[in-house]
């Protein structure tokens, strides 16, 4: 027999992405987790100690009190009136119910509808999350409820954070502190040319994400567009479409956020009318767009990590796609933009997130996935690729789209900036250290010019400490000795970063 969220779902037949987790009576003694390979989780609970199972406002308090809150679901069962009818039955009923009040909250929070309700007396007022199981938004108090409302985000936008041991581990990390120790303790001049590097790696790894090569013109430009992040001010259409117009070749700027349906789908073949994603249609971008950029400023208000704030509004602009083209990029970009405003990365330094992500792909890509086809797969549509059209049959409402699980997203970024202070940068910097002990040994007795020096250096470390037969003409006008000599004092300076290299 389901339970909670799942009976809900079946017993009103809600279109909804599927649950993670799913829980069921069973006639056994002993309560059960089943854990699929997928993540997907099935509770198995003894029915005997579970009481009514049967109502709509058993499954609703079960959802409540034993699940982890789920926007989508509840929105989807708001749009009927039986459930909003049976939600002012029990306030009716038991006023003072911590679960009453809390649907009666969700419900106007979630919907225009508005109960018939009193407060009694000396009710104690309840959190709508419990700080020790989620990562809370602001603490805004419902008098009406007696409800201390902590969501984050707003009802156009609301990411969900569950305080998982990962999590909690990452966040102890104090990463915002390590950066800064990891730079300061650089000279000027070598922490200028370190992060010469990361911006490179960066403005090329966002391109290579999607398959592109950016020519040198729209390379500087995106460079340009990053040393600007963190620039004051909430973010707006007129700020979102300016970044575009930097990213994008001149053909495709846009002036405002889209208004019409756009869509993701992978081209050519049989599979060239189907969409991998269908974002929300274009009256929900405004609202939704807002809803993001509230989600970002908790960031410098300190009312949210910087980097849980800035993965959230980052995944949420690009789960929004508020423009034809130039969402991926704009989605990376937007991360170092919240990073920096909040002054978790300082001034002028990035970190090469992008870089990562493109290390581990297939990650990165179903975590986009996890979010897009569940919602996709749940329209009915006509695509047309060779007019670019699309005709989205089915209903899409803001629940649908509005809330999501944000707690993968966000491990999975603080562990990239985890191995960009850890790994990347301090790999970068011992890169140059040794290139530098490199350059002022060959120079004793080395007559070349310096940029071809260092060319021949990068070439012979590219080689893991050998320069190969291709590349021998990088130094044809010197002896076999002589090349030997320098792979030799390559190698030795450059011992433990090509060790690190390989392992």
């Amino acid at each position: 027999m389901y339970l909670g969220y799942e009976a809900l779902i079946r017993r009103y037949q809600l279109r909804v992405p599927p649950l993670r987790s799913v829980s069921v009576g069973v006639d056994r003694a002993v309560e059960r987790h089943i854990i699929a390979a997928d993540g997907d989780e099935r509770i198995e609970l003894p029915l005997r100690r579970l009481g009514d199972t049967d109502s709509l406002l058993s499954q609703l308090t079960f959802a409540l009190k034993r699940e982890w809150l789920n926007l989508s679901v509840l929105g989807a069962l708001f749009d009927h009136e039986e459930a909003l009818q049976a939600v002012q039955n029990w306030l009716d009923d038991k006023p003072s119910s911590k679960y009453a009040r809390m649907a009666g909250h969700l419900a106007e929070w979630l919907t225009d509808h508005e109960f018939a309700y009193k407060l009694p007396p000396g009710t104690p007022r309840a959190p709508l999350l419990n700080p020790q199981k989620y990562v809370t938004g602001p603490k805004v108090p419902d008098t009406k409820f007696g409800v201390t409302h902590n969501l984050v985000g707003s009802p156009a936008f609301s990411p969900l954070l569950r305080r998982t041991e990962k999590l909690a581990a990452l966040l102890a990390e104090d990463l915002g502190t390590r950066i800064a120790v990891a730079l300061d303790s650089l000279e000027p001049e070598m922490l200028a040319r370190a992060v010469d590097f990361l911006y490179l790696s960066e403005t090329r790894s966002t391109y290579n994400i999607e398959d592109e090569i950016p020519d040198n013109f729209r390379a500087a430009k995106f460079r340009r567009l990053l040393e600007q992040a963190g620039e004051p001010g909430r973010l707006s259409e007129e700020q979102v479409v300016l970044w575009q117009s930097q990213i994008v070749g001149p053909l495709s700027v846009e002036g405002s956020y889209r208004n019409g349906q756009n869509w993701l789908s992978r081209p050519g073949g049989r599979l060239r009318n189907i969409a991998d994603f269908i974002p929300p249609p274009a009256a929900l971008v405004g609202p939704m767009m807002e809803g993001v950029a509230e989600v970002a400023m908790l960031a410098t208000s300190n009312s949210l990590h910087p980097v849980l704030a800035a993965t959230c509004a980052a995944f949420g602009l690009v789960y929004v796609h508020p423009l034809f083209d130039g969402n991926g990029r704009l989605h990376r970009f937007l991360l170092h933009h919240v990073l920096r405003q909040s002054r978790f990365t300082p001034a002028g330094v990035v970190l090469p997130l992008s870089a990562r992500m493109l290390r581990d792909l297939p990650r990165y890509s179903a975590l986009l996935k996890g979010y897009s086809r569940p919602r996709t797969e749940l329209l009915d549509y006509l695509l047309d690729a060779d007019s670019g059209t699309i005709l989205v049959k089915s209903p899409q409402p803001i629940w649908l789209y509005a809330y999501f699980d944000a707690t993968e997203l966000c491990e999975f970024i603080l562990e990239c900036v985890k191995l960009c202070v850890e790994e990347d940068l301090l790999e970068e910097i011992a890169y140059l250290q040794a290139h530098d002990a490199t350059v002022r040994e060959l120079e004793g007795w080395l007559d070349m010019r310096q940029s071809q020096l260092n060319t021949l250096i990068d070439v012979i470390v590219q080689g893991h400490g050998t320069l190969s037969k291709s590349k021998r003409k990088l130094a044809e006008l010197l002896s076999d000795e002589q090349v030997a000599l320098i792979e030799a004092t390559t190698r030795r300076h450059f011992a433990n970063y090509l060790e690190r290299r390989v392992a």
